[in-house]
């Protein structure tokens, strides 16, 4: 022990957390701040985000993983150490401030800087506990300060994908990079030292005793869940994401052990008797966050797993996975950071602030009770909001059950509008805040007590306050876990646990009515926001201008015109997002917006939903859009194509208005009533317009080995017919939906020479060649060119397609094509034919014109937008061969009897795959993916109905007709075959 003249001045055993703890206030008054002025700030989801995770909880990590080290290890450290500890914490706060700093900023290296800072800081308390752990002798708790070692070594590999993320890598390394920085971090640094610190926390707030044995047991899970963690990160970097589910599944097996170890201490408490009752606060805030970290993770899992599939259920993956998997989990923050990070922030935080403050038995009793007023109400009231964000985000039948289960079926996630959602994140937001003045309130009850209990000692002439001079004899019963990590000498309850027998503590009728009324207060705001959705949706339905520009779109407005004019700039930028996304404007007034397009390589616009638009922006442009005279909410996007769905949005909010939202399709707003999932269909039995040529299935020549091929693509944005009487706005290499037809020997050299002449960034990926994806599928902006050198030294029938994200936009409209490198020793064919399969997926409502009209496309062709939405549903409208439905069964394709038969084929997707089969004849030749699976001369005799191929994949199948006539060359899953998939074969005599 150090003699108290050795301390140094202002640091004593009480002071060292209120010093230590200052940073974690801050940011929990600076966090208070962010989500009040959000509308106002930058990126403010991400800076919220990270402001939790980064500010709040890592700091928070750092004051008490040193804590729970001392205690749980029994070694206390010397106080002349307190200063380096409190400096290393605010030299981490500094590190984050600025790593922020450059991210708001866009300021790559200033970010660096900050990533560098945060990852020696927390290297520095790793090596600290390691040290400590070191000098430990025998301890039985060893695992927990393990588990937050090796969890405080995972962040700096955090931290470094974090850094490289500030730079804007391109896809497809944006989605890999993401999702393993979200993985190592949340999941890793965060999620490990939670579930290490639970295993002896959770006993201690419910003041039971820890099967020591047990808890070493579930420990090693510990090890079993960081395993999970880099296996999953793994899995996002190398672009597998099976490796990535393998990983998950370790974790989450991890979860479910320790869970069920938490379980145990729970019943075991609840059948204890007890003089007082648990503090419920820390007991119901924990244990909800614990069960929503375990919900997230399976989420997490699930929305994973949906990423992969193809028509035979065999798994595919692709770079897009990864971009919309890291892209969706914005879907799940809400869950991680309300539901899980802060709600086990702060039931911790509410049972080890009064302990640690210290006073004794009565100031901790009394400073517990402070911390756990109105515990029911404030934990039904926070999840009961926070599901009905969680579940109103998952679309589908999931979904709408889950949303209907948690509201009693009162209403649909349809209907939890943006009023709704208002208020209902209102009710959080005030039960999280609530917090902090409960936490200044025990602050004062704590100081009140002891003041209190120093005056009787004084009376009584007692010596000293806080605890009992001699901790052996505090009266504890031996509750391990209560005695350590709590770092006190005795704990009320445990006091008196040897007098009275009662009965076990249960739920009373006060806690059933504190449930009630939390639940009531959300379910009263969600119907008082579902009515003014209701009245604002009615509205727009009889014409009424609800989200107009004042008299110039309309009715007279309810707000008269001020006269004065706001401007305000916002930036388009390379992650897909408009900053700010939420622009506040004095109601009435006119309002300019300044659009700054920052993103180097795509182009974008601003639509707003009244109307006024600017003009597609190209890398470095600028242009003000006058948006009128602004009344009420406005909902602005950009119309290219896919950019909206990756979350190219804006609100444009007058000030004290109500908020109601519009959705649409890409590229304009959506009619009244309209089904966004509507089918577009066309008469199939006609024939192609007249200005629509007859794609030439005949497979080009094979150019002589040792020659190279310099090609050139030029990328345009086109009207282009698809079915009979139905355009698509298409983007397409060389002016065709389906670009070139491309044949090369094996070992062939291949130079393109790709020059964008589109309207946003493109760019190409040949799956045939293995070159380095960020420098030579890199998307380039309008105007630009790249060149792309690649050999053949595969053989195939190889896909090439445009990977700009969203990538399924691009293919769908027409970006791909099939590269086509015959085996070793192929035998000639009569003829050889190709056919490369592609599903559309198109916007409802007909494009609209310059004039408001109706657009049209060739031939007078009703011209339709593509559909994110039919894209991620699944619901494509056209399954076409070659860039058109149906167009070879009016220009068949020839064959004579006796004649040998190649059809190469290629599934292009971008989702789905193909059964090929010819009605009325029989493959001796089935070459798939590199290989064949049946010849002529095979001894069993065995013939081929199909070739399956899953998206992306290719191959060709041979056949001999024996008799003349019609035959059908289909798409045996029959659906898409009537959706256009059919080419007819005419074999003469």
């Amino acid at each position: 022990m150090h003699s108290r003249d050795a301390r140094p001045e202002g640091f004593t055993r009480r002071s060292w957390h209120r010093k230590a703890s200052k940073p974690v206030s801050y940011w929990m008054i600076a966090l208070v701040i962010a989500v009040a002025a959000h509308p106002l700030i930058p990126q403010f989801r991400w800076l919220l985000v990270h402001m939790v995770t980064l500010g709040l909880v890592t700091t928070s990590i750092m004051v008490w993983g040193q804590h729970f080290t001392e205690a749980l290890l029994k070694t206390r450290l010397g106080e002349e150490t307190r200063p380096k500890q409190v400096a290393r914490i605010w030299a981490l706060t500094a590190s984050i401030v600025i790593a922020m700093a450059g991210m708001l900023a866009n300021l790559p290296l200033l970010t660096v800087l900050g990533a560098i800072g945060v990852s020696a800081m927390i290297l520095w308390y790793a090596f600290a506990l390691g040290a400590q752990l070191k000098a430990a002798l025998a301890p039985r708790f060893a695992f927990v300060v393990r588990a937050y070692l090796i969890a405080a070594c995972l962040l700096p590999f955090g931290a470094a994908l974090g850094a490289i993320l500030a730079f804007s890598p391109g896809e497809p390394w944006q989605g890999r990079l993401l999702l393993a920085h979200q993985v190592v971090n949340i999941l890793g640094f965060v999620g490990v030292t939670v579930s290490a610190t639970l295993l002896t926390l959770w006993p201690t707030v419910l003041r039971t005793k820890l099967d020591t044995t047990k808890a070493t047991r579930a420990s090693r899970f510990l090890i079993v869940m960081v395993i999970g963690t880099l296996i999953a990160m793994l899995g996002a970097l190398v672009d597998n994401v099976l490796v990535g589910l393998a990983g998950l599944t370790l974790y989450i097996l991890g979860q479910v052990v320790i869970g069920l170890l938490l379980v145990a201490l729970a019943r075991q408490s609840s059948r204890q008797v007890r003089h007082e009752p648990l503090a419920l606060f820390p007991v119901l805030s924990i244990g909800a966050g614990a069960l929503w970290f375990l919900g997230t993770c399976v989420a997490l899992w699930g929305l994973w797993f949906s990423s992969i599939g193809s028509s035979d259920g065999s798994p595919v993956t692709s770079p897009l996975n990864f971009s919309l998997t890291a892209a969706r989990l914005h879907d799940l923050s809400v869950p991680f950071v309300a539901g899980f990070l802060l709600q086990v922030l702060l039931g911790a935080m509410s049972y080890l602030l009064p302990a640690s403050m210290g006073g004794g038995p009565r100031a901790l009793k009394a400073g517990l009770a402070v911390m756990s007023r109105w515990a029911v109400f404030r934990v039904v009231a926070l999840n009961l909001a926070l599901g009905m964000f969680a579940f109103a985000s998952i679309t589908g039948m999931v979904g709408e059950a889950l949303f209907g289960a948690l509201t009693f079926g009162t209403f649909a996630p349809s209907q939890f509008g943006s009023v709704t959602r208002v208020l209902v994140s209102a009710v959080a937001f005030l039960v999280l805040a609530s917090f902090i003045v409960l936490m200044l309130r025990m602050v004062k009850v704590n100081l009140r007590e002891r003041l209190e209990f120093k005056e009787r000692s004084a009376q009584l002439g007692m010596p000293g306050i806080g605890a009992p001079a001699n901790p052996q004899q505090s009266g504890t019963s031996g509750s391990a876990p209560a005695a350590i990590a709590s770092g006190v000498s005795s704990t009320p309850a445990l006091a008196h646990e040897g007098e009275a027998r009662r009965e076990p503590a249960t739920l009373g009728r006060r806690h059933l009515t504190s449930a009630l009324a939390g639940a009531g207060t959300v379910f009263s705001l969600a119907a008082v926001g579902r009515a003014f959705d209701g009245t604002l949706a009615g509205a727009a339905a009889v014409g009424i201008p609800s989200q107009g520009a004042g008299s110039e779109h309309g009715a007279g407005p309810a707000i008269a015109p001020t006269g004065r004019t706001t401007r305000l700039t916002v930036e388009a930028n390379a992650d897909m997002r408009f900053v700010p996304n939420t622009l506040e404007v004095p109601a009435g007034d006119r309002l300019e917006i300044e659009v700054h397009n920052v993103d180097p390589a795509n182009t974008h616009d601003l639509v707003l939903d009244t109307g006024a638009h600017t003009e597609r922006l190209h890398p470095g442009d600028t242009v003000v859009l006058e948006a009128g005279v602004v009344t009420a909410p406005i909902e602005g996007w950009c119309s290219i194509v896919g950019h909206r769905a990756m979350g190219m949005t804006l609100t444009i909010t007058p000030t004290g208005a109500r908020t109601s939202g519009s959705h649409s399709s890409d590229g304009g707003a959506a009619g009244v009533g309209t089904d966004p999932l509507a089918r577009v269909s066309a008469d199939l039995t006609s024939a192609p317009g007249s200005s629509r040529t007859r794609r030439d299935p005949v497979m080009p020549a094979v150019p002589s080995p040792g020659t190279p091929q310099k090609l050139a693509f030029t990328v345009t944005k086109e009207n282009l017919e698809i079915a009979p009487g139905i355009a698509m706005e298409s983007m397409v290499y060389n002016g065709e939906v389906m670009g070139p037809v491309i044949t090369s020997p094996l070992g062939g050299k291949i130079e393109l020479t790709l020059t964008n002449s589109g309207e946003m960034g493109h760019s190409i990926d040949f799956h045939a060649g293995t070159v380095a994806p960020n420098r030579y599928m890199r998307t380039i902006a309008p105007g630009e060119s790249l060149v792309y050198p690649f050999t053949t030294d595969y053989a195939g029938a190889w896909l090439y397609h445009c990977s700009t994200a969203p990538m399924t936009m691009h293919l769908s409209g027409g970006m791909y094509g099939i590269l086509i490198v015959p085996p070793q020793g192929l035998a000639p064919a009569d003829r050889e034919y190709v056919l490369v399969q592609s599903e559309h997926y198109l916007a409802p409502e007909t494009s609209a014109g310059e004039d408001g009209n109706p657009a049209q496309g060739p031939d007078g062709c009703a011209l339709h937008a593509i559909s994110s939405e039919k894209i991620f549903a699944e619901r494509p409208d056209f399954t076409v061969f070659n860039g058109h439905a149906n167009q070879y069964v009016h220009e068949p394709l020839e064959a004579k009897v006796g004649e040998r038969v190649r059809i190469w084929v290629l599934a292009a997707g971008p989702s789905r795959g193909i059964a090929f089969h010819v009605v009325g004849t029989v493959f001796d030749t089935v070459f798939k993916e590199g290989e064949y699976l049946l010849r002529p001369d095979n001894t069993t005799g065995g013939g081929a109905q199909a070739l399956d191929l899953g998206s992306c994949q290719g191959g060709f199948v041979e056949m001999v007709f024996h008799e003349e006539g019609t035959y059908k060359a289909v798409n045996h899953q029959f659906v898409d075959l009537e959706r256009g998939a059919l080419a007819l074969i005419h074999v003469t005599a």
